[in-house]
């Protein structure tokens, strides 16, 4: 604390008899109090009084400067390599873009096409499944006439006995007329 009052001591300007002991302090008196006449009478002085740094004050190293610059010329490196690298990805970015437009195109040519086949084989899948549904209907009237046919055929039989009794009945007729003669 006491070597901060100090460095402020020594930081703030000299009052009236406070700094006329203080090694960097340099007493200047001006013969002139009006500054107009200094200006007339006499040039600006050659050598004007270099303030002395205190040996408190803490030196800026003479590296300091070199790498401050240092540090900006690879900032400006990055940021120009940035830059390239955006340019780089857009001009990346609009060939990609013009290979998916002609991909979206022949997509949507390959979809139509597939489209179209699938409109014909369904289309074809309908003949089919009216066929199917005409043929079964026909099995429905062939069934049907078979079934017929089979009540037909269970009647031949009978039918078959009838005509051999008219057959034989004929056949007895036709030999009594002959017998008796």
């Amino acid at each position: 604390m006491q070597a901060s009052a100090s460095q402020d001591k020594n930081r703030r300007k000299p009052g009236h008899n406070e700094g006329t002991h203080h090694p960097d302090y340099e007493n200047i008196t001006l013969a002139f109090r009006n500054k107009e006449e200094f200006k007339l009478n006499q040039p600006a002085p050659k050598k004007q009084a270099q303030v002395k740094p205190s040996p408190d004050t803490p030196q800026i190293p003479p590296w300091l400067h070199r790498t401050i610059m240092i540090l900006y010329v690879l900032l400006a490196l990055i940021f120009s390599f940035c830059i390239i690298l955006s340019t780089l990805v857009l001009v990346k970015n609009s060939e990609m873009s013009r290979e998916l437009w002609s991909l979206k195109t022949e997509l949507l040519n390959v979809s139509s096409l597939v489209l179209k086949c699938q409109d014909q084989q369904n289309n074809h899948w309908k003949a089919v499944q009216t066929d199917i549904r005409e043929a079964k209907s026909n099995i429905a009237t062939v069934s049907s006439k078979v079934q017929s046919g089979n009540d037909r055929l269970k009647t031949v039989p009978a039918d078959i006995t009838d005509i051999k009794k008219t057959l034989q009945a004929l056949e007895k007729k036709a030999l009594a007329p002959s017998t008796s003669k």
